[in-house]
């Protein structure tokens, strides 16, 4: 029990950080950001978390006046969605959809308008959405979660096969700016994507008051639960959430304690690292941050969600089902496996000794590759139609590697068009 209340007081008291020892009222010093950062009902549980989030922060008594919710909010009322205008984080859950305040929507969940809204740009976010941003200073905790797509050193925003970007570098820089401008006390990040610890391992500063937590290491990915029959659905089921989120999310609803004692950061981190088993979660930044005792020895839990909204067990497609992770290896994988092996041997074609790193390597990230890292995903998107070809996305991790290793691209950003023409063309 008291490990599960670990989880719990950590990130109650986050918020309410008594053992800051600052005179402000608790209410005043918590603002939060949440992102959703994906569309369409093959991502219904990128939603679902930022939902479920959403309750749960208003059950931690954070006003919804310091809340930020950028959603696209296409799932719900997709004629897809087995419950119409609902959405549920869990098997014979609540709705986590209804009583949402979502600020930002559709095309204005993007890459700029999050970070503009994190360093409280009021003046960029005019005439968008409700035009609200994280109005902090000093004295400010700040808590973000995302949920969504993830690459090497990115999170994905709404678009087709991850078209929007957020690059670390941007993030980074804004984190920076704002530690400048002393536009915060501590901030805490939780992310829920693939490739997560890229984001941070090697790059994030220990000496800016940010401390992140992440779903995944920097090469691994991050895995869906509650999958739910779908066969109407390209992947064939619907995933209500992800392992990762879940986990911390349901444990906080489980807690019903009142006078609960100071525990650590850390005392979280060891509770997710063994209850998600698909991942390894992270953590990283201002370890003080995690060495805190965080507590209110007042706090109560209050449930987030009436029994009225309870997904009834008469509705269909309630019972689970294995998630499938696997990737089917056809002819058209061949294909991208045979433009892919080119367009490496070609990175490659003067520094033989580096393509099995380049290939194999999940280097860690600087900041100083984004320059290249970026020039040469934009180009690669072009001439191999990512927008159209899921697969090739795989790709990016020896983009980031050929960047990470300083190597001469000229040769393969003159050979791509042709290559990817030429093996692209054998779909057809």
């Amino acid at each position: 029990m008291e490990q599960l209340l670990a989880l719990l007081v950590g990130l109650c008291g986050m918020f309410i950080g008594t053992s800051y020892q600052r005179s402000l009222e608790p209410t005043n010093r918590r603002w939060v950001l949440l992102i959703a950062g994906s569309k369409g009902i093959d991502n219904y549980r990128h939603q679902a978390d930022v939902c479920h989030s959403y309750h749960l922060m208003i059950a931690q008594g954070i006003q919804a006046d310091r809340i930020v919710v950028m959603m696209y909010d296409d799932v719900a009322n997709d004629k897809q969605n087995p419950w119409p205008g609902k959405l549920f984080n869990k098997p014979n859950g609540t709705d986590v959809y209804a009583g949402v305040k979502i600020d930002y929507r559709g095309k204005d969940v993007s890459p700029p308008n999050s970070l503009n809204v994190l360093k409280g740009n009021k003046t960029a976010m005019k005439g968008i959405g409700t035009g609200r941003v994280i109005e902090s200073d000093d004295s400010n905790i700040i808590f973000v979660y995302f949920s969504g797509h993830g690459v090497r050193g990115g999170l994905c925003f709404p678009s087709d096969n991850c078209a929007s970007v957020l690059y670390a570098d941007e993030l980074h820089r804004t984190l920076n700016e704002m530690s400048e401008a002393q536009n915060y006390y501590s901030i805490i990040m939780y992310i829920e994507a693939c490739f997560s610890g890229a984001l941070f391992e090697n790059l994030l500063k220990t000496n800016r008051s940010v401390f992140a937590m992440t779903a995944a290491a920097r090469d691994e990915y991050s895995y869906p639960v509650y999958c739910i029959d779908a066969p109407h659905l390209p992947g064939g089921y619907i995933a209500l959430g992800d392992e990762f989120s879940t986990r911390w999310m349901e444990r906080m609803d489980q807690a019903t304690y009142e006078g609960v004692g100071a525990f650590e950061f850390f005392d979280q981190y060891q509770e997710l690292r063994t209850a998600v088993r698909l991942s390894h979660v992270e953590m990283y930044g201002d370890f003080s941050i995690g060495t805190s005792a965080l507590s209110d020895n007042n706090f109560v839990i209050r449930r987030h969600s009436p029994e009225k909204n309870t997904l009834q067990p008469s509705q269909p497609n309630t019972t689970t089902i294995p998630c499938n992770f696997e990737e089917i290896q056809d002819e058209e994988t061949k294909v991208y496996d045979g433009l892919l092996e080119a367009l490496s041997t070609k990175a490659t074609f003067d520094y033989p000794h580096y393509r099995a790193t380049v290939k194999r390597g999940n280097l860690p990230l600087n900041l100083n590759m984004f320059s290249c890292y970026k020039n040469l995903i934009a180009n690669f998107r072009h001439d191999c139609k990512v927008d159209e070809h899921e697969y090739l996305l795989d790709f990016y991790d020896e983009l980031a590697n050929i960047c990470v290793l300083e190597l001469n691209t000229s040769m393969l950003l003159r050979e791509m068009p042709a290559l990817c023409s030429f093996h692209l063309a054998l779909l057809n």
